[in-house]
């Protein structure tokens, strides 16, 4: 059985980067793996909006978090923390394992936070050091307001630090023009790449704080990364750099434009395709919706995890579901990186047909269909 995945991470990786990763490993000192990282650091600051250096380590996404918290602050350190969804529970826990007092600007899964109420948690609170929230909260599919919420902080002494592990590349993002100091990501979502990736990308201001920051830190130490950069502080995921400077040359071929315009339409494809079998949309605001991941409620009478254990079982077929609360009860597509209109078609002819497999009335071929219709008259 041929295996597919529709998750939000890990994403299907492409032959040419598979293959990329799969030549002969070279040393990470020599002169070739020099030019290599030199023209990586090259073509990663645009793709996050920026001048300054952006830093790559061997790590997942949730390291580069820890990261961002170990070397910007120091126990006792006031932060706000912006949540909407699990991975802004992931930003709390962090913090508060390094000793910082956490003040949370907590809105429903589903919803986006709004930038009223993060300026007003800053009215309350004037002694934060930092400001955390999630651009693309991939628990829910909900999109926040990274450029609004960096205006607040622009020109004060708060740093912005701005998980952007999913929405980097699928959703704009300017990390100086937006006054964001901190942007985090990781190399299997946008990037087409497995999982084991790091970028972080620094600010000026962030800067400050790492050097008046007390914690300890050695393998995580961004005054390390600056010392060695651009070559690693210590050894490097060697195939994983040899596969990221493809999917760099892949990125610049589809353009930053036609990539996101893809993953819109794949976004509205998906969400047609699921109403017309009977789902019922997740992310209420239009404008809100992260085109990383479609997410929609289950029809009455259909559990997830028994759907989603079919499509496995059955088709091949990987998709996640609901997490904490909403086990059970949420489906989430995903359609992030290489995805196309027919990978998208095939997985939800999977989708209706594991659905038929549990009973569920509809009529065979609408999902796929909405597919079929979106693709043609928004284009591929």
């Amino acid at each position: 059985m041929k295996l597919r995945l529709a998750t939000p991470g890990p994403t299907e990786v492409p032959q040419r980067l598979l293959l990329a990763g799969a030549r002969e490993i070279i040393h990470h000192r020599s002169t070739e793996m020099e030019q290599l990282i030199h023209e990586i650091s090259g073509g990663l600051p645009p793709l996050f909006g920026t001048s300054a250096p952006v830093y790559t380590i061997a790590s997942s996404g949730t390291g580069a978090m820890e990261a961002a918290v170990a070397n910007c602050f120091s126990a006792g350190d006031e932060v706000l923390v912006v949540s909407n969804g699990y991975f802004g529970e992931r930003f709390q826990a962090i913090c508060k394992s390094y000793g910082l007092v956490v003040h949370v600007v907590e809105s429903d899964w589903g919803t986006s936070a709004d930038p009223e109420r993060v300026a007003a948690a800053y009215r309350e609170h004037p002694r934060i050091r930092g400001a955390f929230v999630v651009y693309s909260e991939t628990s829910t599919g909900a999109l926040n307001d990274v450029e609004a919420i960096g205006r607040i902080f622009r020109d004060t002494d708060v740093i912005v630090v701005v998980d952007a592990i999913s929405g980097l590349l699928v959703h704009p993002l300017e990390m100086d023009a937006w006054g964001l100091d901190v942007v985090l990501a990781a190399s299997h979502k946008g990037f087409m790449l497995p999982p084991g990736l790091a970028f972080i990308a620094l600010s000026d201001k962030a800067w400050t704080a790492v050097e008046r920051s007390s914690g300890p830190n050695y393998y995580w130490s961004f005054e390390r990364l600056r010392h060695f950069y651009p070559m690693s502080s210590s050894s490097p995921a060697v195939s994983l750099l040899l596969a990221l400077h493809e999917s760099l040359k892949m990125l610049d071929e589809e353009g930053m434009e036609a990539f996101r315009r893809r993953h819109a339409v794949l976004g509205r494809a998906a969400e047609r395709g699921l109403l017309k079998l009977g789902f019922s949309t997740f992310v209420q605001a239009p404008n809100r919706r992260s085109h990383v991941i479609t997410s929609a409620l289950a029809p009455e009478g259909i559990d997830t995890g028994q759907l989603l254990k079919t499509l496995s079982t059955s088709y091949g077929v990987t998709m996640t579901g609901g997490q904490a609360h909403l086990k059970g009860k949420l489906i989430r597509v995903g359609h992030v990186g290489a995805a196309d209109a027919l990978d998208l078609s095939g997985i939800f002819g999977a989708l209706e047909m594991a659905l038929l497999d549990l009973g569920h009335t509809f009529t065979p071929g609408s999902g796929v269909g909405e597919i079929i219709r979106t693709f043609h008259e928004e284009g591929r």
